[in-house]
């Protein structure tokens, strides 16, 4: 096999390791189960080891013969942040689930999930793109929904979660559908011709479908409500999927299908101004909504919907003023986010166990007391913020060079709104930080001090690999850039400014 089919191969190699986990988990006794989650980690590590291999060779986005499936470096770099991440939530849920209950349902559905978002760069043809996107989804409500006896609330949550991405689906189908009846295609490389000739109206109630279909998945305001009690209440092994691969795998899929619009000069300028409307409308509610939070993890779901607009704001700058910096800007900084904010979430899933409480204000000093998890939520705090020698700091600086690179009044404007945004966000990230740090144990934390504070060896090993990975990005992510640079061309196939 060459290249190129090897990593096109990657998401099949991950579901089939779906499969191969459910009979590892029904063939083994129950004091063997909870090694399912060890069988998944070793699966997805050679998921990766694959895909580093494929893109560190030329031919990777060698065509395949196939009008679905092709190489590409855009599969390539999604899928390398989709088994990492994978790879490691699947480490630190070795820990946490209960190798008493449906384990052998767990890890399948979760390796499933993983298989679709990989797959989303690989596609060529808008239905493929779609089917990938639920093969994602669809493993994830149910994910959500794994611990509904511990935590009452998650069952109503995953409900939450599958009538609005049910929504959701339904609208990208349909807009899939009427792209599909203007163009009598659905291959990305001939719709654009194919559409050329188009009804203009029957193209826009298309793209807003999508957009709309997309956007529910990727938690886009208005379309965010879902997102809160979802990340809060899932396991902490799914939350750090949800954050990474299932949102970079929507993401990868609502502008592969913009991409396969008719490219002409106003479309990509009209879509773009769009795409910047709705990322200032998603940072700024996000962060004013994490400001009033006294529950950690809820507080970093919030954000988390802020996040997603500084990624949009990228595209958005790309599309409008013909700059694949923009897409570049994007692709970093979704990467970027995935690591920090789900290393934030597996941290604060901990601090929570441990101080026997969600409230940020129970968490008094426990930084101070396990001073290797402190250390490494402080790196992703100062991260999502945009300290340097951090991913976040290159990821937002890559964006806001994107703005000013514009050398309009907009772009400016743009870069400014978004160096506002990271400003108010101290508002919540600096509260917590010293609080959790600086503020002493001796104050509402008698409950942590008598229960069960040991972290399990999974955890750690994963909080620690994602707190090196942030430091990482922000420092030696050479390599990685070029490889986002070639995915970016693959995005933007409108021009190259």
């Amino acid at each position: 096999m060459n290249p190129a089919e090897i990593a096109a191969a990657v998401p099949l190699f991950i579901a089939v390791g779906g499969v191969a986990s459910y009979l590892f988990a029904k063939l083994l006794s129950h004091q063997f189960r909870r090694w399912t989650g060890a069988f998944s980690a070793l699966w997805l590590l050679y998921a990766f080891g694959l895909l580093l291999y494929a893109g560190s060779q030329e031919n990777v986005g060698a065509s395949l013969g196939s009008p679905a499936v092709n190489g590409s470096y855009l599969g390539v770099v999604i899928g390398l942040l989709v088994t990492g991440l994978g790879l490691v939530a699947a480490i630190a849920s070795t820990g946490r689930i209960d190798p008493e209950g449906p384990i052998q349902l767990y890890y399948p559905l979760f390796l499933f999930a993983l298989a679709g978002a990989a797959a989303v760069g690989f596609t060529r043809d808008l239905f493929t793109i779609f089917v990938m996107v639920e093969l994602s989804s669809i493993p994830s409500y149910a994910l959500v929904a794994y611990r509904w006896r511990e935590e009452p609330g998650a069952l109503s949550a995953a409900m939450k979660y599958l009538f609005q991405g049910v929504t959701g689906t339904l609208a990208a189908l349909l807009g899939v559908s009427l792209l599909y009846l203007a163009g009598h295609t659905l291959s990305i490389t001939e719709l654009p011709r194919a559409l050329g000739t188009a009804d203009p109206f029957l193209i826009g109630l298309a793209v807003t479908l999508l957009l709309v279909g997309y956007g529910v998945k990727l938690g886009i305001v208005p379309l965010h409500t879902w997102l809160p009690d979802t990340y809060v209440l899932a396991p902490a092994g799914v939350t750090a999927i949800l954050i990474g691969p299932t949102k970079a795998g929507a993401l990868v899929a609502l502008f592969l299908s913009l991409s396969a619009l008719p490219r002409d000069a106003i479309v990509p300028g009209f879509l773009g101004m769009v795409v910047c409307l709705l990322a200032v409308l998603t940072m700024t509610v996000g962060n004013l909504l994490a400001l009033n939070q006294r529950d950690l993890r809820r507080m970093l779901a919030y954000s988390s919907v802020a996040q997603m607009g500084y990624i949009l704001l990228g595209f958005g700058i790309g599309l409008s003023y013909s700059l694949i910096i923009g897409f570049e800007a994007g692709i970093f900084f979704a990467i970027s986010y995935g690591v920090m904010k789900a290393g934030a979430f597996l941290a604060a899933d901990q601090f929570t166990v441990t101080a026997g409480s969600p409230e940020i204000q129970r968490m008094k000093g426990l930084g101070a007391r396990y001073p290797v998890m402190g250390f490494a939520f402080t790196i992703f705090i100062l991260g999502l913020i945009g300290v340097p020698a951090t991913g976040g700091f290159l990821g937002k600086l890559l964006v806001f060079q994107s703005g000013m690179a514009a050398f309009t009044t907009g772009g400016v404007i743009l870069a400014l709104i978004l160096a506002g945004n990271s400003a108010l966000s101290l508002g919540y990230y600096v509260p917590v930080l010293s609080t959790i740090l600086f503020r002493g144990n001796h104050e509402g934390n008698e409950q942590a001090r008598g229960g069960n504070t040991a972290i399990a060896l999974g955890t750690s090993v994963s909080i620690a690999a994602l707190a090196l990975t942030t430091i990482y990005l922000g420092l030696f992510s050479g390599v990685l850039f070029d490889w986002i640079t070639r995915a970016a061309g693959q995005l933007f196939v409108w021009g190259v400014g």
